[in-house]
């Protein structure tokens, strides 16, 4: 395939495949890689940009009184006028524009994106999709599909995409689908074709057909549902790749900067156009027009009535036949979602029952539900709006109808459920983003996943639905593209019981722990961190890395954290009113962040206590702020106005620590154990753990090392320039009592380091 992508996608997907394996000290030379102003390769592109079209293809293009509209040229304008160029437009028959833009007499065409037609032009990414129809004139014999119009006079426009698709066609060996063509240079005159019987049916594009058809209050008739749902995008010469590349980037400003959205709104009538059902009326009023003839004419003489039975069996038989089609497209509409034309999940549920019931024994083959999740759906939503995000779900649902032996539904944003043979389902979700990739390198999306297996795990649709929905759940967890379903990925009764006492909110025995943190500048007690523990009267000691995951997941963490708050201020505030200060850092997770009000809460305990913003700091995970960075900084930032300022925790074990300490008002690093803890026998990690302090000390931040267990880290971590220290080396975490005593006792002399060496 030679369709060209923009500059630097391959450079810049490798980037980003391969973060995992960079250690995050080299994070800046990437982003200073890839943040390179691209002005040195700024292309000038030419004051005016010849763009061709179909004379009579509304609403996309067409000519009214020598003037030129249409959804496609006012788009075009707009994406000219963003890259600093202007628009003018040529438009005639489909063949000879078609020619001339091969022979470079033109520079942009838009049309329907296909494998055939890149390997002549350069494509966009594509910025609508449309559907193609079989048209017939009332009263024709109706047809369902393509593989039905074998030996029928099919009119196509030449040079279309229909045409290129019953081309394709007529070139396999075993074709099977082989009607009589005829050809036209425009759409208007396919339909017109079929309008003076030249032709039996058209397949057009039904978007103009459509639109045609209205204008001219012609009385042909769609046959069968849409299909062939392509992208459309705009075509560039192949000899202009500039070009292409600079229509490709103001194409991808004008949908981000909303312009896009403005236009499509304005041609929404045109482009989405709703038009009203009348089978049924129509059906009813044929039988009341059937029952009145009967008692006009009931009465008459014989060869009359004779005559008049025959042509109401007719009218009957017609009007019969006409319900019966209504039925089909109501039954579809029950089953199938209309948008992409896969299976709603009732339907799918019946047909996997069905399935089951019939194959109870012998199990031949074994089967798989797979379902997919378009991980980046919402982003795009976000970033390019619904109908760019409905172009990648209807192109995903196309390569799913095309695959054999396998039933697929669509169950809502972003999500599909295919029953397959059991098989190596990682390459299936390869070989499905390959094919869209290939299809339209503007829709590559990356899916994640989750199956369950016939009979393995289930022998009912919706036991096995909810095993493979388990799947996909661990799946986003654990941050794997795909699993398959374990019973070990069940919740377990005890997990059951945790959720259900915090739901019910009848919490007893949470309390604090506190465990000191040392300044290994003055060799005193400062700060100390707030740890969470859970002596339940049932369930006995609850550890917190059974408890807290559970109730951040489930998104009951707030009462957690409230109450943290609240007893990180009350003793810090009882210790500096003994003159014994100590700031208390209280971990904090994502849904504090992003769905809890944490800054009244924390502005309420101060009042409580008569406490003092620098009585508490917040210590934040790295997948905490990742969850939403913009929320994350509008929270952060309100509170850094109070004076609180937070650190963030096991720096160095996600992928975005960099980026956090230019975006949020960060005031300390947290060095992660997994680097501190082995230092000594590990250079890797001491090195890690160096730079660190290096880099922290030039951006004027305080680092902490968590994880301390004997002096001899203790004292590299100070030789090295580390400010403060927190582990077993220091003291455990302690009861409330414990820990006042501690600090009482450490108040007034300086840190003898070596008294806090383990045992």
């Amino acid at each position: 395939m030679n369709c060209q992508a923009p500059l630097h996608s391959e450079t810049l997907r490798y980037a980003l495949d391969s973060r995992r394996s960079v250690s995050f000290f080299l994070l800046p030379l990437l982003l200073l890689l890839f943040c390179w102003p691209r002005a040195a390769f700024a292309y000038e592109p030419p004051a005016r940009i010849l763009f061709g079209g179909d004379l009579a293809y509304p609403p996309l293009e067409w000519m009214d009184d020598n003037q030129v509209m249409g959804f496609n040229v006012d788009l075009a304008r707009e994406v000219a006028r963003v890259g600093g160029s202007k628009a003018e437009h040529q438009l005639g028959n489909w063949p000879e524009t078609i020619r001339a833009l091969e022979e470079g007499h033109l520079d942009v065409v838009p049309m329907y994106f296909s494998l055939e037609r890149s390997r002549h032009f350069i494509f966009t990414h594509s910025y609508i999709y449309i559907s193609h129809s079989i048209y017939a004139l009332p009263g024709t014999a109706r047809v369902s599909s393509i593989d039905d119009l074998t030996n029928k006079t099919v009119v196509v426009e030449e040079e279309s995409f229909a045409h290129q698709q019953f081309r394709s066609f007529a070139s396999k060996a075993n074709a099977t689908i082989k009607p009589q063509l005829e050809l036209t240079t425009s759409t208007l005159a396919a339909v017109e074709a079929v309008m003076q019987g030249k032709a039996d049916y058209a397949v057009l594009a039904n978007l103009a057909a459509d639109n045609l058809i209205r204008q001219h209050e012609w009385k042909l008739v769609r046959m069968g549902p849409p299909f062939w749902s392509r992208g459309y995008a705009f075509a560039v010469n192949k000899n202009k790749p500039e070009l292409a590349e600079w229509l490709q980037d103001s194409l991808s400003t004008t949908i981000a900067n909303g312009n896009y959205q403005n236009l499509y709104q304005k041609w929404q009538r045109e482009l989405d156009p709703v038009e009203p059902d009348d089978g049924w009326l129509h059906f009813f009023s044929t039988g009341f027009a059937l029952s009145l003839a009967v008692l006009v004419f009931g009465g008459g003489w014989y060869w009359s009535l004779k005559r008049t039975v025959k042509e109401r069996t007719r009218e009957l038989r017609d009007a019969l036949q006409q319900r019966e089609v209504a039925e089909q497209e109501l039954r579809r509409a029950i089953n199938f979602d209309s948008q992409t034309g896969l299976a709603k999940l009732p339907h799918f549920i019946d047909q996997l029952d069905d399935y089951f019931h019939s194959h109870q024994r012998p199990i031949i083959q074994e089967k798989e539900i797979l379902i997919l999740k378009l991980v980046d759906l919402d982003v795009i939503v976000r970033t390019f709006g619904f109908a760019r995000a409905e172009m990648i779900v209807n192109a995903f649902a196309m390569h799913l109808l095309k695959m054999d032996d396998t039933l697929a539904a669509y169950l809502g944003r972003g999500v599909f459920a295919l029953f397959v043979n059991k098989c190596n389902a990682p390459d299936l979700i390869d070989h499905l983003s390959n094919d869209m990739a290939e299809s339209d390198p503007g829709l590559n999306s990356q899916f994640v996943g989750g199956s369950a297996y016939w009979p393995e795990h289930g022998r009912s649709a919706g036991k096995l639905m909810r095993h493979a929905e388990t799947a996909l759940a661990m799946s986003e967890l654990r941050r794997r593209r795909w699993l398959a379903y374990e019973a070990a990925m069940e919740p377990s009764r005890v997990d059951l019981d945790i959720i259900s006492i915090f739901i019910d909110g009848n919490v007893q025995g949470i309390f604090p722990v506190f465990q000191p943190q040392l300044d290994l500048r003055t060799g005193k007690i400062t700060s100390a961190e707030i740890l969470v523990r859970w002596q339940h009267p049932r369930l006995g000691l609850v550890p917190p890395n059974v408890f807290i995951p559970l109730l951040e997941n489930s998104g009951l963490i707030e009462q957690v954290t409230a109450q943290m708050i609240d007893e990180a201020v009350r003793v810090a505030v009882l210790l500096r009113k003994r003159d014994l200060p100590c700031c208390v850092s209280v971990n904090v997770a994502a849904y504090d962040l992003i769905e809890s009000n944490l800054a009244e809460i924390i502005s309420q305990a101060l009042v409580r206590y008569q406490g003092i913003a620098s009585d508490i700091k917040l210590e934040l995970t790295e997948t905490s702020v990742a969850s939403d960075p913009q929320r994350v900084k509008k929270v952060l930032t309100q509170l850094s106005e109070l004076g609180i300022y937070a650190s963030v925790d096991d720096f160095g074990t996600g992928y975005s620590s960099l980026s956090y300490l230019s975006l949020f008002p960060i005031r300390e690093l947290k060095i992660d154990r997994s680097f501190v803890g082995d230092m000594i026998g590990n250079p890797r990690n001491h090195s890690i753990v160096r730079s660190t302090i290096l880099m922290a000390r030039e951006l004027g931040l305080i680092t902490i090392a968590e994880g301390v267990e004997d002096d001899q880290t203790l004292q590299l971590l100070k030789k090295d320039g580390c400010d403060i220290a927190q582990g077993y080396v220091v003291a455990r975490p302690m009861p409330e009592a414990e820990f006042i005593e501690f600090m009482r006792a450490h108040a007034a002399q300086v840190f003898d380091i070596s008294q806090f060496m383990k045992g």
